[in-house]
């Protein structure tokens, strides 16, 4: 269950930028409130803390490196710490650049969104609109399947790149 509420969201597009992340107090991450299902051990605390001030997405390798100054030392210990966040929601895995990002709040399986992947500064942005998945949701079904669960990644440009010339 979200601990923020996304009331007036509902049927609107919804845009989570990752800057946004870094921005805000992280109740996860400092274990105010937590249920004991999202309570984080030491490794998991570093590595989404780590993630999460970043703002952007981050390779596994690339968060070896910056954890190595507070005594992580084995890339298996970050992949065990970002397998744990995304099964509790809070991390997710971005395909088609072997990456991860940090989400402020747990993202469950009915927070389908789509990812925006900016081709040349790979920022990394989620749109959740119910209107994309509802035309998925009946083109699929007309075409004999069902959906499991989505993952939807989109290559573009963002606004910045894009008032740069790139």
């Amino acid at each position: 269950m979200p601990l923020f509420s996304d009331e007036g969201f509902e049927g609107n597009v919804m845009i989570n930028r990752s800057n946004v992340a870094r921005e805000q107090s992280n109740i996860y991450s400092k274990q105010l409130i937590t249920p004991k299902v999202h309570r984080l051990t030491t490794n998991q605390k570093m590595v989404y803390e780590t993630l999460l001030n970043l703002g952007r997405s981050a390779g596994a390798y690339e968060l070896l490196d910056l954890l190595k100054k507070k005594g992580v030392n084995a890339a298996a210990t970050v992949y065990r710490a970002l397998n744990e966040l995304r099964t509790k929601g809070l991390v997710q895995r971005i395909v088609s650049t072997r990456t991860f990002i940090a989400h402020e709040y747990p993202k469950t399986k009915k927070d389908e969104s789509v990812l925006l992947i900016c081709k040349h500064c790979g920022d990394v942005s989620s749109i959740k609109d119910n209107q994309i998945i509802e035309v998925f949701d009946k083109k699929i079904e007309h075409s004999g399947y069902r959906v499991s669960s989505y993952h939807l990644e989109l290559i573009v440009f963002c606004d910045l790149c894009t008032e740069k010339g790139m």
